[in-house]
């Protein structure tokens, strides 16, 4: 209970968003009360103050100002000094419940108090059993996140380098596993190695992680092999659709190749040597007599010629007796394919046949423009093949798992992390609302793969974190992204995010994005952020509904593996 002994000042300015008030005796700001010690500290103190009806309105105090009070005229005459306090409205307390929109406000000479610790628990109320705990406010005050306000929102972790931000996620993750669910399963997407003390084992991804080629959709394929957009993307697909064809029998591969021959030979525009060599190829170990076919890409007779194209279209009529017209028939059974394949040999095969096909066209060039796109190809065949597998996988669903994709480059980095992401949201979409799991995605390093820049370059990548941002909410899917980069971030997502934990964040372009992007915060806020003591995070949105800084608990589950080391100094014996 307040005791009116314990007053500090009294309100002399009110407005909606401010009330000041002057403090002259500074003995006053530290009392004991109810066996607690009581102190002020300056901004960001919590004030009480008190109107005639007993209302009890909490205040943040954001600025102090010096004043001299001239206690007499004479030549001689001494000053008095006091603090001109400045505070904005955080709520109203009422039966032990704070209600966060202010009707009605204090009035002039309403005394002001601190913060007593009853208040604060009225402020911060939740229940233990479905939250835990993350740090201490105002040094004697421990902190707990309710566990569904922190996990079924999405949640930007954002500061620099250093500033704590992963102490913060290794505290939530650590108390989290100690609570029991039946629902509940974190994917920490693990850069830079840091998470591994959290669980048992983790994942790594370049050894122990299997993807089933079979199962990679279209936009898997363009994250994977990164594509150009004007010709490259137009063959993948093209390619990826006739292997799809072969592997269900819709197109034999023997048929095709005798049509491409055909076409191939047809076209005179093509080099007649080169194009023998393609022909022959193509029609190696088929009923085909090419016996007469000159190395010069000629033959020796008409009768001849006419004997070669007459055997190509038989074979192709006893093989596809109802495909009168190739060219139709080709497309119609392309079309109706999906992006699905077995292997990447099927891959390669396709795409070889979608350049003879081109080539028939009279198109010489297609090689060489898609020559990136083979490259990438290869790349990955040769650095990444124990990644895909063309056998079935089965997935553990531990409740908290740690990939470990410190090994991978950016663009591997971006078609993995993706690829997780998109098959957990389908998997949760296709279940009924009422046994859905929640899926929360820990990405590190977010400005890596969910970028600005990458929305431009790589927008199939970042289209399912787009996806998951704007309708993740009502399939049980939410991100956590972590960056020290926020300028550089996607500004879809990070507008979708409803809790934000702010580490310390100097760099002038990216207070001025978050300015911009972040709906909770304001100028004063942003400007606090610079100067945030490392480990301090400061939490807005729906944990809860003011602003706070939390000092986060620092043991030995949260200590960071990638700390700076210091140098150590040698002592000189005294001689």
């Amino acid at each position: 209970m307040i005791s009116s002994l314990n007053s500090i000042g009294r309100v002399n300015f009110v407005s909606f968003d401010k009330i000041s008030f002057e403090i002259s005796d500074f003995e006053s700001l530290e009392y004991n009360s109810n066996g607690y010690f009581y102190f002020a500290q300056g901004v960001l103190d919590f004030i009480t103050i008190l109107n005639n009806q007993n209302d009890k309105f909490i205040y943040q105090v954001d600025r102090i100002e010096d004043k001299e009070l001239l206690l007499s005229k004479d030549e001689n005459g001494k000053f008095s000094y006091i603090a001109n306090v400045w505070a904005t409205p955080i709520g109203v307390i009422k039966n032990n419940q704070i209600n966060f929109n202010l009707k009605k406000y204090p009035f002039l000479r309403n005394p002001v108090f601190l913060t007593e610790s009853d208040d604060f628990e009225s402020i911060f109320r939740v229940s233990p059993a479905q939250s835990i705990p993350i740090g201490m406010f105002n040094q004697n005050y421990s902190i707990r996140f309710n566990l569904n306000n922190l996990l079924t929102y999405h949640t930007a972790i954002l500061g620099n380098t250093g500033s704590g931000k992963s102490t913060t996620i290794r505290q939530m993750v650590s108390e989290i596993k100690k609570i029991e669910t039946d629902n509940l399963y974190l994917h920490i997407f693990d850069v830079h190695n840091e998470y591994e003390k959290l669980v048992d084992k983790s994942i790594d991804v370049l050894n122990e992680y299997q993807i089933e080629v079979n199962s990679l959709a279209l936009e898997d394929w363009i994250n994977l092999l990164e594509p150009s957009d004007l010709v490259q993307i137009p063959i993948l697909r093209r390619a990826l659709q006739l292997g799809n064809a072969m592997d269900n029998k819709k197109l034999k591969p023997d048929w095709f190749e005798l049509y491409i021959a055909y076409s191939l030979y047809n076209n005179v525009q093509t080099d007649a040597v080169a194009k023998r060599a393609k022909i022959i190829g193509l029609l190696r170990g088929k009923k085909v007599d090419t016996s007469h076919y000159t190395t010069f890409g000629s033959f020796t007779n008409t009768k001849c010629e006419v004997k070669f194209k007459k055997d190509i279209i038989d074979t192709m009529m006893h093989l596809e007796p109802k495909a009168t017209d190739p060219l139709e028939f080709i497309h119609e059974k392309i079309e109706s394919s999906d992006y699905c394949i077995g292997s990447f040999n099927t891959l390669v095969n396709s795409l070889n046949y979608v350049f003879l096909l081109e080539e028939s066209k009279g198109n010489n060039q297609i090689r060489n423009f898609s020559t990136t796109l083979l490259t990438r190809i290869e790349d990955v065949q040769s650095h990444y093949k124990s990644l895909f597998t063309e056998s079935p996988v089965e997935r553990k669903n531990d409740k908290i798992t740690v990939y470990d994709v410190s090994q991978l480059d950016d663009e591997l980095l971006m078609f993995f992390v993706s690829y997780v992401s998109k098959s957990i949201f389908i998997q949760n979409s296709q279940i009924n609302f009422d046994q859905r799991n929640i899926n929360v995605l820990i990405l590190e390093e977010a400005h890596r793969y969910i970028s600005r820049e990458k929305e431009k370059s790589q927008p199939y990548g970042v289209n399912i974190f787009k996806k998951i941002a704007r309708e993740g909410r009502k399939f049980g899917v939410f991100l956590s992204i972590s960056s020290q980069r926020p300028s550089e971030l996607s500004g879809t997502i990070l507008s979708q995010c409803n809790n934000f934990l702010l580490h310390r964040i100097k760099n002038n372009v990216d207070l001025e994005y978050m300015s911009k992007t972040i709906p909770y915060i304001t100028q004063n806020q942003l400007k606090r952020l610079s100067f945030l003591p490392t480990g301090t995070t400061y939490a807005v949105g729906e944990l809860f509904s003011i602003p706070i800084e939390v000092d986060v608990f620092d043991n030995e589950m949260t200590m960071s593996p990638t700390k700076t080391p210091s140098v150590k100094f040698v002592k000189k014996s005294k001689k």
